[in-house]
């Protein structure tokens, strides 16, 4: 029975206010840090290339054929350039659209199988976790994937409906053939293999078979090849190395073996995942343990243990594999989001009361380690850098205890919570400036393109930064380097300089040209009489010129 002070929460209009608040300020942080290696700078330049050479179907990085992952957010990317121009606010707008479009699908299917205050809870929860917002603000493709699985998470569930008609049932099937279509096209093969895996699952844990009845197979399949296969086609005319580069490399020898140097312990996603859920621990462990409960066993199909198990799958599947990096258990988080916000009222009050007190905890923490974070840093290389950081942390510690104390006197906390969450972290991201020139070249770019004149030859001498080509509008000379872009260099090899003696060579015959290197690289040719002037730097690498 809900109690009058919950019925006037509901009524009330702070929750929408806060919403575009939240809104707004997501879209007007994007741009404030710099782009940091390896991915944003990355999946920029890409983009950028294809506006620059007029090739939207192969994509290049650094003039280099580069067929690791699919075209769509690099299409979507370059469309925000053309638009807004090229720059990072646009570079990371779809990624940053793509997370405001999670939160609505979850909140919006929140609704429909359990009512607004689901809705609401489930809104805020997953808009203030850690994992949605550290890596929606980040130009990656996890988001876009995130938001395209989980339409087709949605766009089942809402297909499994008893009674629903047969010709909307259908349509809604062909929601979900499509959105999987379009996650094809943004990371491959794991667009298909989750769901698959996850009916799979379900059929077999709890022995309901009709869902099967309801996919729409033949029609939503041709939908889906409709949509994904023509780009795959005409790829393999342009690179005739695309099926078992794309398909068997960056598919099966990714997931199955230790090509990529990403190996990590099974285990290791555990910790990311009570990460990502932060501040939502509590809850979100009482949703992994029990929503995998059966509520009614005549039922044809029950969102919440479907949920479950989809959560189950996704976070199984990337701890079986061999390459493991930290976003890819990100489309779990908005399933989860559901099986927390679907929850009891009582239980998850008694949650919510409990996580304040934490929050409270953690604020206090953050104070303590605003104070002694000069004691922390040894490096003296980096130290100046996180050491601007000590005023953020106080920021937050402070934001954290009000925001836990608010949030203790309040019937409905979750707002309260998720507001005090999202304030934190959005803090923290925006003093990550202060680390940029650690972990990005725009200082470096910044320092030099103005004297960059449109002949000028760079080269990249024994390192490649993802964030120079974007920032320099520029590509570059490999020389003795190669890491991701071996793929494309074995197609073009006049593309490189092989060797250091080589590039020696051509320094003396391209005086106006420009050399990026890291500080060891810069020492050793100068111990070999190579001349050269420093004309930009940053903490790991220099720009010279011959004079």
């Amino acid at each position: 029975m809900m109690s009058t002070q919950e019925r006037l929460a509901r009524r009330s209009p702070a929750p929408m206010a806060i919403a575009l608040v939240w809104a707004f300020s997501w879209f007007a942080l994007l741009g404030v840090r710099p782009l940091f290696n390896p991915d944003e700078g990355r999946y920029a330049e890409i983009p950028r290339e294809m506006l620059a050479t007029g090739d939207w179907l192969v994509p290049h990085l650094n003039n280099l054929v580069y067929i690791e992952k699919p075209p769509l957010q690099y299409w979507a990317t370059a469309v925000s350039f053309e638009v807004f121009g090229i720059d990072v606010w646009a570079a990371r707008f779809y990624t940053g659209l793509c997370t405001l479009l999670t939160v609505l699908v979850i909140a919006a299917l929140a609704w429909r199988l359990w009512g607004s205050m689901a809705a609401r809870r489930a809104g805020f929860m997953l808009a203030s976790m850690l994992a949605m917002i550290v890596i929606g603000q980040q130009l990656t493709l996890d988001m876009s994937l995130t938001f395209f699985l989980t339409l087709t998470l949605a766009a089942f569930c809402v297909a499994q409906e008893a009674a629903m008609p047969q010709e909307r049932r259908r349509h809604w099937m062909w929601l979900a053939w499509g959105s999987a279509a379009a996650a094809f096209l943004t990371k491959g093969l794991v667009a298909l293999v989750l769901p698959a895996l996850t009916l799979v699952a379900y059929s077999l844990l709890y022995r309901r078979w009709k869902p099967w009845r309801r996919l729409s197979i033949l029609s939503g399949f041709a939908l889906f090849a409709l949509i994904t296969v023509p780009w795959c086609v005409l790829m393999q005319r342009h690179v005739p190395q695309f099926i078992n580069f794309f398909f068997i490399r960056e598919h099966f020898q990714r997931f199955l073996t230790r090509i990529e140097d990403r190996y990590e312990p099974a285990w290791f996603f555990i910790p990311v995942l009570a990460a990502g859920c932060v501040p939502w621990i509590l809850p979100a462990a009482r949703a992994l343990g029990s929503a995998w409960k059966s509520s009614n066993a005549q039922a044809d199909f029950e969102p919440r243990a479907f949920l479950w198990v989809w959560t189950g799958v996704v976070f199984v599947f990337f701890s079986m594999s061999d390459s493991k990096l930290i976003p890819y258990i990100l489309p779990l988080f908005p399933a989860l989001a559901l099986l927390m916000a679907s929850a009891s009222s009582e239980s998850l009050r008694r949650d919510l009361l409990r996580t304040s007190a934490g929050v409270i905890g953690a604020g206090v923490l953050l104070i303590a380690a605003a104070g002694i974070l000069p004691q922390l840093l040894h490096d003296p290389a980096r130290a100046p850098y996180f050491a601007e950081l000590r005023l953020p942390l106080l920021a937050m510690g402070l934001i954290a205890v009000g925001g836990g104390w608010i949030a203790r006197a309040r019937i409905e906390p979750s707002m309260a919570l998720g507001t005090t969450a999202y304030l934190c972290f959005m803090l923290l991201l925006v003093s990550a400036r202060s680390i940029a020139p650690l972990y990005s070249d725009a200082s470096l770019a910044a320092q030099i393109s103005h004297a960059i004149m449109p002949g000028t030859r760079i080269y990249a001498v024994r390192t490649y930064d993802q964030t120079l080509p974007f920032y320099l509008g520029r590509t570059m000379t490999l020389v003795e380097t190669r890491g991701e872009l071996d793929f494309g260099l074995r197609l073009e090899p006049d593309k490189e300089v092989g060797t250091l003696a080589a590039f020696t060579g051509r320094w003396a015959a391209e005086p106006q040209a420009l050399a990026v290197m890291e500080p060891d690289t810069y020492a050793l040719l100068r111990t070999q009489g190579l001349p050269m002037v420093v004309r930009a730097n940053s903490p790991g690498r220099l720009i010279v010129s011959r004079r």
